[in-house]
């Protein structure tokens, strides 16, 4: 569990899938917060049409990914989210960031899509965060998955785990402009629909660049769990 985390929270590289040229769209602004952010792993970006983005060359489908890739962040539309999920764990791709909404929040059809979703992450191996969330931030690892523009995340020791999909967003934006304070490492968790919030208190609890940790839940989806985690 320890080395999934640290795919999410300490990736070597990171694949982009649904990578925009499109300056404003989520494929594009999120390639921009990860080097705005200064990280120094790998980028890899998958996009149909090929060519480059942002300067960096891009690969036209998930199968011509080269392998040993730590992390996937995917901006496709929800209804590719199981197909996706299924052929990144074929390419041995294990820590895995969706960020399209449309399942379970908005209505039945909603709730079979996240139900097929949550079947194929089973099937995969792989471990995921959302649906149906802005991302994460890891200041010390110079990393972000958030698709709301941010620029550069001043580094701290606080860490967040909230629900709210919007914290990776507006109210991150609110910190960094009016509060004096950094932020170490901050992760939406979205719809649940395989990470939750008491894996995340674990990791972090035991994160010795976390000193302090803030939770922002709609739910909490094991409660004797959370309970003896946060005990």
């Amino acid at each position: 569990m320890t080395n999934t985390m640290e795919k999410f929270f300490a990736p070597r590289s990171v694949a982009v899938i649904g990578a925009s040229a499109t300056p404003g769209k989520p494929g594009n602004v999120v390639i921009r917060n990860i080097r705005d952010n200064g990280f120094e792993g790998k980028i890899h970006l998958v996009n149909p049409r090929g060519g480059t983005i942002e300067g960096l060359a891009v690969t036209s489908s998930l199968d011509e990914l080269s392998d040993g890739i730590d992390q996937a962040i995917v901006t496709l539309p929800a209804a590719a989210a199981p197909e996706t999920v299924r052929a990144l764990g074929t390419k041995g791709i294990t820590a895995i960031v969706l960020a399209a909404s449309g399942f379970a929040e908005v209505d039945q059809m909603g709730e079979d899509l996240q139900a097929e979703l949550s079947a194929a992450i089973k099937a995969s191996g792989a471990r995921v965060i959302g649906p149906n969330t802005t991302g994460h931030v890891s200041t010390p690892a110079g990393f972000t998955s958030s698709f709301f523009p941010l620029g550069k995340v001043p580094r701290g020791h606080i860490s967040y785990i909230t629900q709210t999909g919007n914290f990776c967003g507006i109210s991150l934006r609110h910190i960094m402009s009016a509060e004096n304070f950094g932020i170490c490492r901050s992760i939406g968790l979205g719809n649940k629909a395989d990470l939750e919030e008491s894996e995340l208190l674990e990791y972090f609890g035991a994160d010795p660049e976390t000193h302090a940790i803030l939770l922002y839940l709609e739910s909490i989806k094991h409660p004797k769990l959370f309970h003896r985690v946060a005990s």
